[in-house]
């Protein structure tokens, strides 16, 4: 019997459900829910700069994070959308991860800043 063993060469495609876990352990990161350290191993170098700068610029630690959506606009990247509260306010963030020899890694992240626009008055 002739059994194939030729899958050692096939690259293993990583799960897009492991991005989106990767993003609520990120997410976690920022509510001081788990550590900074264990994060940076699944970040490239850009990814981790990218999600310190979005730690310095965040006023206080999130209270309620949560992901609302994750597209996959090619085979090796994955985007995730979450939304973060710090109990007065709701902020969007997204996150990139690229797949990698080790599996998924956060190359990239930001705040969305959303337009600031204020009610209308009512006439008189």
């Amino acid at each position: 019997m002739k059994c194939r063993n030729d899958f050692e060469s096939a690259p293993i495609q990583p799960s897009r459900r492991q991005a989106v876990s990767y993003s609520t352990f990120f997410l976690n990161v920022l509510t001081g829910r788990k550590s900074a350290a264990e994060a940076r191993l699944l970040a490239t170098d850009a990814g981790w700069r990218a999600f310190t700068r979005v730690q310095r610029r965040v006023p206080t630690r999130f209270r309620q994070v949560r992901v609302v959506d994750a597209k996959c606009p090619t085979p090796d990247a994955t985007e995730v959308v979450a939304m973060v509260e710090n109990g007065t306010a709701h902020q969007a963030m997204t996150f990139t991860f690229r797949a990698t020899q080790h599996g998924w890694r956060l190359d990239h992240c930001d705040l969305i800043h959303a337009n600031q626009r204020r009610r209308p008055m009512h006439r008189r």
